[in-house]
């Protein structure tokens, strides 16, 4: 605790109480306010980035990156020792509800965020068309591997409830890989080599949220940098989809309200939508069923929230298809094959 209080009279604060709300979060009660104290993960080599989050979060006017205080000293954070404190304005910390409402301020928000931060990227053809033509010959051998395993499970007298299962998501899980192919063929015809980097928070989730006076906060940026935005939001969409009652349209709207923030392009969606129905994780607990240690229920509920994930990326494709691009009359049949499985 006085390590704590030391911390604090770097910031002039002189508190009468204090209170650990988690393992690295304290709340911390002064004769004025409230405050949260953290106590952060941030290293030597993390903490330049993060610095410049909050310089641009100041020069771009980014209301939805929660502030830090200043030191006596004008510094962002004190350091003692080799741990690294900081220290924000404490907000009332009740789980996010994803109603629409928020939900659309969650996506509004962090398109702001995108869009104002925006820094142009020239990544070179040859080897971006290299490292996708070797993506799309893995999907092809990934979807050779499931159907082997589907015609040895077939092959049982009785099926484990895993392989059943298995067998019964089988046909959403190979359309979701040519899709995946589909998409990948319409990301190599894209010859234009600019791309665009923004800053990134690199693990947004409803947790790092917080709403006060109608206002939504981002916290815990103690992992970002620049990169391709929909790494934000394949993030986001991967977190918030592996449930059972995933609010698909509510998502689905939500991702409208970001592209009216930042507009991504259509090489930019594509990429989107690769991302989200990678079925590296669905596989590979296919592949790992008979030598895993854990048990039958944990396998098919973490085969379930994979599945899940890789459904609403299917769903986000048809959405991306028939809002944001021309759809092919070809597909239009698999399309209407997708909403009768749901």
């Amino acid at each position: 605790m006085d390590t704590l209080q030391e911390v604090l009279h770097a910031y002039s604060i002189r508190p009468f109480y204090i209170e650990k709300q988690t393992e690295r979060l304290y709340m911390v009660q002064d004769y004025n306010q409230q405050y949260a104290l953290k106590h952060s993960r941030l290293t030597e080599e993390t903490i330049v980035m993060w610095e410049q989050v909050y310089k641009l979060a100041y020069e771009e006017y980014l209301f939805p990156i929660l502030p830090v205080y200043l030191t006596k000293q004008g510094k962002l954070y004190e350091k003692k020792g080799e741990l690294i404190y900081y220290v924000t304005p404490w907000k009332e910390s009740r789980e996010t509800e994803l109603d629409q409402s928020t939900i659309d301020k969650i996506f509004q928000s962090f398109g702001l965020i995108h869009m104002k931060t925006k820094r142009r990227h020239l990544v070179e053809i040859q080897q971006f068309k290299q490292a996708f033509q070797q993506y799309k010959q893995h999907c092809l051998t990934l979807q050779q591997q499931l159907l082997t395993f589907v015609e040895e499970y077939e092959q049982h007298r009785f099926m484990s409830p895993f392989e059943l299962l298995v067998c019964t998501q089988f046909k959403d899980v190979n359309y979701s890989l040519n899709e995946t192919i589909r998409r990948i063929d319409q990301l190599l015809d894209e010859q234009e080599e600019t791309w665009y980097y923004s800053l990134c928070h690199k693990n947004i989730k409803t947790s790092h949220t917080l709403v006060d006076q109608g206002q939504l906060y981002f916290i815990n940026w103690e992992n970002a940098g620049f990169d391709y935005p929909v790494f934000d939001l394949v993030a986001f969409f991967q977190e918030e989809t592996e449930h059972y009652d995933t609010p698909t349209i509510m998502l689905l709207r939500g991702f409208d309200k970001y592209m009216n923030e930042n507009e991504l392009t259509k090489k930019e969606l594509y990429l989107l939508v690769i991302q989200l129905l990678d079925p590296q994780a669905y596989l590979s607990c296919v592949k790992n069923h008979k030598q895993a240690n854990t048990s039958m229920l944990k396998q098919i509920i973490h085969l379930q929230h994979t599945f899940r994930r890789i459904l609403f990326g299917l769903h986000l494709s048809a959405h991306v298809e028939k809002t944001y691009d021309t759809i092919d009359l070809d597909d239009l049949d698999d399309l209407d094959d997708l909403d009768e499985t749901d």
